[in-house]
């Protein structure tokens, strides 16, 4: 049986497409054995092993989001996005956390929520990837070793690293994380896709990601800039979100041709892994999904629905253009 590993990249309301996707295969019976994750990829993730397939056509944010309902709109910005606005703002970032709070709206004060969890984590390998900025790196955290027990303090630990792994500034606060208190905010900082992990654990057989770097920036610039200059509030949201994307996204293409190009190495060498220091990389097909002009509207109202259509659109294209192994049992 072909084992497959997922990413879920970040990106605001892209990652409802990587919903979508992973929905498929889960539906298709298509086993998913290792997930990585950073940014609002977290939450996509979270939502989905907290998941009761026997009772539930879909996890449960993806349920509002679904119904759309004024009510379900707020709760799908409270889960997703865990914003709390600070009610004294000082100019360095727009929102807080509220631990707690973000916890409980994630479901994970819910007992039977606590014991899908645990469930899911033994077939599933969860890391999220954050940015140490002392170190200037990328940190991987092992989610199934820090909730090996569910309880409340292995929880707080937990939420610590997701809030770690969805902060960008300057719309959070960076989080500190460790001994040195070192300051953490997401990993698309470095490694929007977070692919290493998975060509280094031989119970990966195959690779599943998506790519969201293909998007009309020229087209975006030329919009704004041809703007009224009386909006100037809706325009500095606009291209404020706009860079944020630029420096989150662009710098991703290269991650997939690196993936490209040791799948080549390899194949070209006639091995199938290769040691390097301490760490070792397999050769593994990619089946990477491309979808076009994909917003991230993490913050803008635009369009309400547009988680919706994104995810409708992320099982389409996953039911259309993933090829995947036929020796499914």
């Amino acid at each position: 049986m072909t084992r497959y590993g997922f990413v879920a990249s970040g990106g605001g309301y892209r990652s409802f497409y990587s919903a979508g996707v992973l929905v498929w295969l889960k539906s298709a019976d298509v086993p998913v054995v290792h997930v990585t994750s950073t940014s609002s990829g977290n939450n996509i993730v979270l939502d989905y092993l907290l998941w009761d397939r026997r009772t539930e056509d879909l996890p449960p944010v993806l349920t509002r989001t679904m119904r759309l309902s004024l009510n379900d709109i707020v709760q799908v910005f409270s889960n997703f996005l865990g914003l709390r606005p600070s009610l004294l703002p000082t100019g360095s970032h727009l929102f807080t956390v509220d631990k707690s709070s973000c916890r409980k709206s994630l479901l994970l004060d819910e007992p039977a929520r606590r014991t899908l969890l645990t469930a899911n984590l033994k077939e599933t390998r969860w890391d999220i990837l954050a940015t140490n900025l002392a170190r200037r790196q990328g940190e991987l955290f092992r989610v199934n070793d820090i909730l090996g027990e569910i309880n409340d303090r292995t929880l707080d630990r937990f939420m610590d690293v997701f809030l770690a792994g969805i902060t960008t500034i300057p719309y959070f606060k960076a989080a500190r994380l460790g001994k040195e208190k070192d300051f953490y905010i997401e990993g698309g900082y470095v490694d929007n896709t977070p692919m290493r992990a998975l060509f280094e654990n031989p119970e990966v057989d195959e690779i599943i990601a998506i790519d969201f770097t293909d998007y009309d920036y020229q087209k975006e610039l030329e919009k704004i800039y041809d703007s009224s200059t009386f909006t100037l509030p809706f325009n500095s949201i606009d291209m404020f979100l706009l860079v944020s994307d630029l420096q989150l996204t662009l710098p991703n293409a290269k991650i997939f041709s690196q993936a490209a190009l040791m799948n080549a190495m390899l194949e070209k060498m006639g091995v199938d892994q290769v040691a390097l220091g301490d760490r070792t990389f397999y050769r593994k097909p990619l089946h990477i999904l491309r979808p076009r002009n994909l917003e991230s509207m993490t913050i803008s109202l635009k369009d309400s629905t547009i988680q919706k259509k994104y995810f409708q659109l992320g099982q389409v294209e996953a039911r259309d253009q993933l090829t995947l192994a036929k020796d499914r049992a």
